[in-house]
C-alpha cells in the first residue's frame, strides 16, 4: 500500500484542518502517517482508531534553540527513513524544512502547504530577521527538489514567496484554505436580538486583536451602543505573543467578553451570534473561522491582513478593513450593528461564496489531484 506521511507542529492542528483530508487520502489507497508532536492521548486513539499510524516526536513549535532544533531534525529524519513515505506531506516552518532536507536527499516526492507566511516572515526584530534569513536559503535549498510541490491558501503569499524564492510556477498552486463541511455548517438566518452578538475565536494571541474589541465595545458603551462580545479560543502561555489568563479573566470580570475557552461547537456558537470579527494583524492563511462563518451566513469584519481578503469580500459579505485602522474597524462593526437587513444580505452572500470556492469537498479533491499528479 502506498504510504503517504502527515508532519505537523501540533496534533490540535492537524485535527482541526487535516484530518478530513488525510481521511480522503486513506480512502483513496494511502497508508496514513501522522508525525507530529502529541500532547494528548485523545489525539492518538482518534487517530488510530481512523487507521491513521502516529509517530510522536519532540519537536517545540515555537522555540528559536538552534541546538533543539537539530536535535530534532536528526531524530525526525532517522524516523521519516524508517517510516519509507511514498509522498511526505509538511505544513508549517520547522517540519517543512526537515521534511524538505529529508525529500531532497532520499528523491522523495514532496509536498508542502503554507498557511500564511507566520511571525516569521511579519516580524522586524534581530532574531526573526536572523531566523527568516536563515529559512529562506533552506528553502531554496529543498524546493530545487524536482519531486516537490508548494501549495498556498492565498495569491498574496505565493506572489511574494515565489518571487523571492524565484519559484518555477509548475511548482506552486494556491488551495483555498482548509475548507469546510457545507452540510455541516449550512446556512441558517441570524435570529433577531437585542443586544447583537459579536463572536471572536482564535488562539489568545496579542496580534489576533482581541484587545481591539475590547477597546471598541468599551468606546461603543460610552455611546449608549452595546453589543456583546463571546470570546472562544486557544490558550497558548508559552507563547511570547500569548494574552495572560490574568487579562482574559480581568476583561471577563468587568464584562468586556464572556469567555467560553476552547470549544467544539462552533457552528452552534456562530449560528447564535450576528457579527464574526476578527481584528488580526497576524500573517494569515485563510482564517478558517470566517470561512466557517460564512458558510452559516454571517457577515465578517477583518483586517486586510494575510488570506482575509480571500473569503471577505469588502461591502459584499462584511467588511475588510485596513490593517491597524481601529477607527475604520469601529465604524464598520457599528454599521453592522445597526443594520440587521444588511448583515443578512452579507451573510447570504458569503454563503454563496463559500458554496463556490471553500468547500472541503473541492479542496480535498484538489489536494488529491496534487498527490495524483506526483505518483504520474
Amino acid at each position: 500500500m502506498k504510504k503517504i506521511c502527515y508532519f505537523i507542529n501540533s496534533d490540535w492542528y492537524f485535527d482541526l484542518h487535516w484530518l478530513e483530508r488525510a481521511y480522503a487520502a486513506q480512502q483513496d489507497g494511502f497508508q496514513v502517517h501522522v508525525v507530529t508532536r502529541y500532547n494528548s492521548d485523545d489525539f492518538v486513539k482518534k487517530f488510530t482508531d481512523i487507521g491513521f499510524t502516529c509517530h510522536h516526536i519532540v519537536l517545540k513549535e515555537r522555540s528559536i534553540n538552534p541546538f533543539g532544533f537539530l536535535y530534532g531534525m536528526f531524530n525526525t529524519i532517522i524516523l521519516l527513513h524508517k517510516i519509507g513515505p511514498d509522498i511526505l506531506h509538511s505544513i508549517t516552518i520547522k517540519p517543512i524544512i526537515i521534511g524538505g532536507i529529508y525529500s531532497r536527499f532520499f528523491k522523495k516526492n514532496f509536498i508542502t502547504n503554507i498557511v500564511g507566511l507566520g511571525r516569521v516572515f511579519d516580524n522586524g526584530g534581530i532574531i526573526f530577521k536572523s531566523i527568516r534569513f536563515l529559512v529562506t536559503r533552506f528553502y531554496k535549498f529543498i524546493f530545487k527538489n524536482p519531486k516537490s510541490k508548494i501549495i498556498f491558501e492565498h495569491d498574496n503569499d505565493r506572489f511574494l514567496l515565489g518571487n523571492f524564492l524565484n519559484l518555477n510556477s509548475t511548482q506552486t498552486t494556491v488551495i483555498d484554505g482548509a475548507g469546510v463541511d457545507t452540510n455541516f455548517f449550512a446556512y441558517q438566518q441570524e435570529e433577531h436580538s437585542k443586544v447583537p452578538v459579536v463572536f471572536f475565536a482564535a488562539r489568545m494571541l496579542k496580534n489576533k486583536g482581541l484587545d481591539t474589541l475590547v477597546e471598541i465595545k468599551r468606546e461603543l458603551a460610552k455611546e449608549n451602543i452595546k453589543f456583546q462580545l463571546i470570546v472562544a479560543g486557544i490558550e497558548v502561555p508559552d507563547d511570547p505573543q500569548a494574552i495572560s489568563h490574568t487579562t482574559i479573566k480581568n476583561w471577563e470580570e468587568q464584562g468586556d467578553i464572556i469567555w467560553l475557552g476552547t470549544r467544539k461547537d462552533m457552528s452552534e456558537l456562530i449560528t447564535q451570534s450576528n457579527i464574526v470579527a476578527l481584528p488580526t494583524t497576524y500573517p494569515e492563511g485563510v482564517p478558517r473561522i470566517l470561512i466557517e462563518a460564512c458558510a452559516i451566513g454571517r457577515a465578517c469584519i477583518a483586517y486586510d491582513s494575510g488570506g482575509c481578503g480571500s473569503i471577505v469580500v469588502d461591502g459584499v459579505n462584511g467588511f475588510l478593513v485596513k490593517k491597524d485602522n481601529k477607527k475604520e474597524f469601529k465604524d464598520k462593526i457599528l454599521k453592522l450593528i445597526l443594520d440587521v437587513d444588511l448583515r443578512i444580505a452579507m451573510g447570504i452572500q458569503g454563503r454563496k461564496i463559500v458554496a463556490e470556492r471553500f468547500s472541503s469537498q473541492d479542496i480535498i479533491a484538489k489536494t488529491l489531484d496534487i498527490y495524483k499528479s506526483l505518483e504520474r
